[in-house]
């Protein structure tokens, strides 16, 4: 399958949406309760601006322009912890179900990892979703604890916190 990574711009925010939705659905139904994804879907699944516009955060396109996977890194953490001047962290990774394995995800990570390391950071933090754990350990990732994300509205989200030296 051939594909471009490139950044991501603010005019992709309706196509990472729709990838969000349709990869978080279908692919953590396997790991997740029911009742606790359709309290978090509608929160996880929107493509955020400031990530879209950050420079850090890429998207994966076929040849016809389709977005199949995403993701990024930012100095910042999104949940507010387990920042330092010296790491980063993996941010909102998604790839479409049907173009799963095939490279997608670890094309973006070692964009990610590759760009991380030149901007001067040690490591990266990830707050995996439960079945991506192996994927995370499969680039390097070492699991570190368990980490309840809270979303609004009082949701927890049940999550991974993964590091990797760079």
């Amino acid at each position: 399958m051939t594909f471009i990574v490139r950044a991501s711009a603010p005019e992709d925010s309706d196509a990472v949406s729709g990838l969000l939705l349709k990869s978080y659905s279908e692919l953590l139904r396997t790991a997740y309760e029911a009742q606790v994804l359709e309290k978090a879907l509608p929160l996880i699944t929107t493509a955020r601006p400031d990530l879209l516009s950050c420079g850090s955060y890429y998207v994966a396109e076929t040849g016809d322009g389709r977005i199949v996977g995403a993701g990024g890194w930012t100095r910042h953490s999104p949940t507010g912890r387990n920042e330092t001047a010296t790491n980063g962290n993996i941010r909102h990774f998604a790839t479409d179900p049907d173009f799963a394995r095939k490279g997608i995800g670890r094309t973006l990570m070692a964009q990610c990892i590759e760009e991380a390391s030149k901007a001067g950071l040690a490591e990266l933090n990830c707050y995996s979703t439960l079945n991506g754990e192996s994927f995370y350990a499969a680039c390097g990732f070492e699991s570190v604890e368990d980490f309840p994300i809270e979303l609004p509205g009082g949701v927890v989200f049940p999550s991974v916190r993964m590091v990797r030296k760079l």
